[in-house]
């Protein structure tokens, strides 16, 4: 087999989730270049009479107007995932690299996963109910495409759950990322009813489910007052050997109240620091703790 269709084949299989996405949003747009093209061919000959780009509009692309979101459903999903446009792709790309990687970090692949996906959709969701709406909306007749939305609930979970993160604005200016999330928002905010095709809504709505799912995990899941993720251990029945031989209970109870002094004493320096500021091996015990949720 091809050496780069394996090399891609084994980043999706061993890499992290935020590779896998980046990965499946690449081969997307791989997908849809590749109908248009044919659509150009006129090889899709039982297709004739329809416009070109249409099949990968009717598969990808989600319909905002008069609820013609009824006839085609599945694009509340696919249009996540769907870029008709390289630097489209490539700018969305390279902010879910960002957020994704280091969101990840923190809250684990399958939290990732849930995130981009239900906060795309209530993005989505939120762009549909205000093309209803407002009635300044309602002669708008474009689609939907893209990541934004899910990356949007990324980043602002991300922003809110770790104000104290640093950010090189051009590699150059140092910055509290909930600065530039704010900037990102109110951006979004002064751009809404304007002509620019562009689904602010839908990146509104993706920021504020990211925001409200962040305030529902430390709900549920924290405490205390940490701006991160919950590593408290729920293996606490379990007995973990030492030497080969079973600890006994007070053995065991001694390790685990060990274990979360010194897990206590870094969420409290990255409460105060931020992440940045643990020494590697504070990470990776912090880490491997994350493993053990």
């Amino acid at each position: 087999m091809n050496p780069l269709i394996e090399q891609i084949k084994a980043q999706y299989r061993g890499g992290s989730m935020t590779i896998k996405l980046l990965i499946v949003n690449v081969g997307v747009f791989a997908l849809i270049q590749l109908i248009n093209a044919l659509d150009r061919l006129q090889i899709l000959s039982f297709l004739e009479g329809l416009p070109n780009g249409y099949v990968s509009q009717y598969l990808f692309a989600l319909p905002v107007f008069r609820l013609e979101i009824l006839y085609k459903p599945w694009t509340l999903l696919t249009s996540l995932f769907a870029h008709f446009g390289f630097l489209h792709l490539f700018g969305n790309l390279l902010f879910l690299y960002f957020a994704g990687s280091t969101y990840e970090r923190f809250f684990g692949a399958k939290r990732l996963l849930h995130l981009y996906i239900i906060g795309g959709l209530a993005g989505n969701l939120t762009e549909i109910l205000a093309q209803q709406l407002f009635p300044a909306l309602q002669g708008n007749s474009f689609s939907v495409v893209g990541a934004s939305g899910a990356i949007m609930a990324i980043f602002m979970a991300l922003a809110f759950s770790q104000p104290q993160l640093q950010v090189q604005l051009f590699g150059i200016f140092p910055l509290r990322i909930y600065m530039l999330a704010l900037f990102f928002f109110l951006k979004d905010l002064s751009s809404l009813g304007t002509a620019d095709q562009i689904a602010h809504f839908a990146h509104i709505g993706g920021a504020l489910f990211g925001i409200w799912s962040i305030q529902q995990f430390w709900h549920i899941r924290l405490s205390r007052p940490w701006i991160g993720i919950n590593l408290r251990s729920n293996k606490s029945h379990l007995k973990v050997k030492k030497g080969g031989r079973p600890l006994t209970d007070d053995q065991f109870r001694e390790q685990k109240q060990a274990r979360q002094a010194q897990l206590d004493t870094i969420l409290d320096k990255i409460s105060k620091k931020g992440y940045d500021a643990l020494s590697k091996a504070e990470k990776d015990f912090l880490f491997q703790q994350s493993k053990d949720v």
